[in-house]
């Protein structure tokens, strides 16, 4: 059981890196403080 929380907690860890990466590479900087409206 314990091995399998392990992978879920990965999996997510993974999961919030990549959201954060795309969100940077896409609004340039801090992206993630709230967008003043959002570039097309």
């Amino acid at each position: 059981m314990q091995t399998v929380i392990l992978v879920i907690h990965l999996l997510l860890a993974l999961g919030l890196i990549a959201v954060i990466l795309v969100q940077r590479s896409e609004g340039g900087g801090l992206g993630i403080g709230g967008n003043s409206g959002g570039g097309g």
